[in-house]
């Protein structure tokens, strides 16, 4: 057998024909062969960045995509279609034994080489068809793969069939997770470019003179699972997709108007705006339409009996330092709803010693707000999950309200919550040596009205509105020391403007904002520092919401484009007109070019031209 060991994995070569059937590149391949081949630290490389081909094959963020899924320890998984192994270390953790098939053996030796240190993973280097398995798997993926089952299956109808293959391939109750684009995704009827031909609309319109590729409506995905033979079938739609999934909702736990509040972003190439894309989310979203028009699906599909998955909601921290990185999940059991906090990497155990012990912080800060319930199982936090509204959908509309509107209603949420705050928190500022490693040095006179042992993060969504009364749901960031009172306003102001682009499209920066609804003038910038190093503390090392710009490539209005597009027919027709002149002149100059020569050659002939002129004149 024609093997080679990177690490403590594997490389099977048997099935490899000699050539890589699939690649981003040459030249891009070998820089992220190089990336892990030297130990580099992939996150700041990341952070420092601006290649969307290696944020998108080495970002964690991808392995949120299965990083909810119920996979029991003793589990056996089939990753095909594994790539540069973004997703396959998440099975390794999660599973005991990995097999991966991927038909470019440059990609499988970046798999390897970034998963050396799992030695339960094996990865075969062929064409899926080819292979031939000898064992049955209790999971297997097909993430960013169905789409491209023309290139592993021969047959009239590739797709079901694929799914028949893997049907085949697994144990009884095993799962098939999928995860592919929507062929409806708002985004695209927006004006993103259709993202395996980079071409705009071409899902929508049917794929014409595209061969090798599809995508597919909830619907079409659905009929094909069941063709195959599949059952309990759930569907979940990890925002902004699936590529880079920072939240998965499902049908149990679709979003609510408001809960998507930015675009997909745009890594890979330019696009268009044809219209507002989150207001029509909105709209989509309060006529229970999401799941037709999500950018993208993640679907889990079981051959037999299985109990359905737990998780029902996911919101990952992926962007942030690890040892801050813990996961929220809404999960159900036997009918019965709870939230569960987890440390996304060992690093992260220290985080959720922090939040348990904040509880008790939290039970004094406020008069009558109290803190949700919370226990503690291994390294995994668990709280009750509570029926009421949060705060901002009580009665405050970011997408649509005038902003005057939006800052009353505002201003009574935040006096509602600063008037509850005990009494016993509140003092007067004074720098501690706490305060500036959370804060960095600041000009901010001492003195001042402060808060002491104060939740950081009193953003309206923190809070719910129950029929028992208001429950603060979030004490991941207590302060045990004194900040200045002013900077929780500020705190919830800039949230809201980085969360909602229909104010900041009517407002031109965060500070401007902070002061619109009520902060002092004269701090605005000082807390907006801050907050800038409570953040870097909170991401340091990783790429962040600010490093993603220098990833993303413009947008243009519609209207731009066509402006543009007129342009330019209208240069090309004035461009044809001149060559058409153009050529009438070199036309007339050859035809005098040739009579002067049969002049030469026919003096009888030079003459009578001679004298037509002297006719004419």
């Amino acid at each position: 057998m024609n093997e080679e060991k990177i690490g403590n994995v594997t490389l099977d070569l048997s099935f490899y024909k000699g050539k890589d059937a699939y690649s981003d590149g040459e030249s891009v391949e070998d820089a992220i062969l190089d990336i892990v081949s030297s130990g580099e630290d992939i996150d700041k490389k990341l952070k420092d960045g601006s290649d969307w081909a290696q944020l998108y094959h080495l970002w964690d963020v991808r392995k949120n995509i299965l990083s909810w899924a119920d996979i029991p320890g003793d589990a056996s998984a089939l990753e095909i279609g594994s790539g540069c192994g973004a997703v396959t270390g998440v099975l390794c953790e999660k599973c005991a034994r990995v097999t991966c098939v991927d038909l470019s053996r440059k990609r499988s030796t970046i798999n390897a080489r970034r998963n050396k240190e799992y030695d339960n993973l094996r990865i075969i280097v062929g064409n899926f068809e080819d292979i031939d398995f000898t064992e049955k798997y209790d999971v297997i993926t097909l993430i960013g793969v169905f789409e491209y089952s023309i290139y592993y299956i021969s047959s009239k109808d590739p797709f079901v069939d694929m799914l028949k293959k893997c049907r085949s391939l697994l144990n009884e109750g095993g799962k098939l997770y999928i995860a592919i684009e929507n062929k409806y995704g708002m985004k695209y009827f927006a004006g993103a470019t259709e993202d395996h031909t980079g071409r705009a609309f071409d899902g929508i319109e049917g794929y014409h003179g595209v061969e090798r590729v599809r995508t597919f409506s909830k619907d079409v995905l659905y009929k094909m699972l069941e063709k195959a033979g599949f059952n309990g079938i759930e569907f979940r739609y990890p925002a902004p997709d699936y590529k880079l999934p920072m939240q998965i909702f499902s049908d149990a736990k679709l979003p609510s108007p408001g809960d998507i509040t930015l675009r997909a972003p745009n890594y890979d190439r330019a696009r268009m705006d044809v219209f507002d894309e989150v207001k029509a989310l909105n709209e989509v979203c309060t006529d229970g339409l999401y799941p037709v028009f999500a950018n993208s699906y993640v679907i889990t599909a079981t051959n037999g009996d299985a109990p359905a998955e737990t998780c029902i909601y996911a919101k990952f921290n992926t962007m942030r330092a690890k040892k801050y990185r813990v996961d929220t999940r809404i999960c159900v059991e036997n009918g019965k709803k709870y939230v569960v906090k987890s440390p996304a990497c060992p690093e992260a155990v220290s985080h959720i010693d922090r939040i348990e012990k904040n509880k008790g912080l939290a039970e004094k800060c406020f008069r009558t707000i109290r803190p949700v319930n919370l226990e503690r199982r291994g390294n995994d936090l668990y709280f009750d999950f509570l029926t009421g509204t949060p705060m901002d959908d009580t009665c405050i509309d970011y997408s649509s309200e005038p902003l005057e509107k939006i800052r009353r209603d505002i201003n009574v949420h935040l006096k509602s919550l600063m008037d509850d705050i005990s009494n016993d928190c509140r003092c007067t500022f004074k720098k501690t040596k706490e305060f500036e490693e959370m804060f960095g040095e600041t000009d901010i006179e001492e003195g001042i009205p402060a808060l002491k042992g104060i939740n950081l993060d009193m953003i309206f969504g923190n809070f719910i509105i129950t029929d028992k009364g208001t429950v603060c749901i979030d004490y991941e960031w207590f302060a045990d020391f004194p900040i200045p009172e002013g900077f929780i306003r500020h705190r919830i102001a800039r949230c809201i403007f980085e969360s909602y682009e229909n104010v900041s499209t009517k407002i031109k920066t965060r500070q401007e904002f902070s002061v619109f609804v009520g902060t002092d003038e004269k701090y605005a910038d000082l807390f907006d520092k801050m907050e800038d190093h409570f953040q870097k503390m909170i991401t340091e090392g990783v790429c962040g919401v600010d490093e993603l710009n220098n990833y993303r490539k413009p947008y243009s209005l519609l209207c731009d484009e066509l402006s543009q597009k007129e342009e330019l027919e209208g240069k090309n027709n004035e461009l044809t007109e001149k060559n058409a002149q153009l050529e009438k002149i070199v036309s007339d100059q050859q035809a005098h070019i040739d009579k002067m020569k049969k002049a030469i050659k026919n003096p009888l002939f030079g003459l009578k031209c001679v004298a037509h002129k002297l006719k004419k004149h």
